[in-house]
């Protein structure tokens, strides 16, 4: 039994390690490689992306709200009618 658990945990214990050296070695490759001006831009044109993918989510959030609102004064017209 405890043998099982010194394996489990020292696997756990390199894999966890191992991937974060990979995950180090992989900025500084890219920190070394990458032009400086093209990661800025590309970063703030993420950024952008991002906000204006929000925007429109809330934008249509709204529309969809305000179209609701009015199908049901309709609805309550008409059911105020009969």
């Amino acid at each position: 039994m405890f043998k099982r658990l010194r394996w489990l945990l020292l696997g756990g214990i390199f894999g966890a390690g191992s991937s974060l050296w990979v995950r180090r070695q992989f900025r500084h490759l890219v920190e070394r490689y990458a032009p400086v001006r093209g990661t800025a831009t590309v970063a703030g044109t993420a950024r952008r992306v991002g906000r204006d993918i929000r925007d429109a989510w809330a934008d249509g959030q709204r529309k969809m709200r305000d179209t609701e609102t009015e199908l049901r004064a309709k609805q309550e017209q008409l059911s105020n009618r009969y």
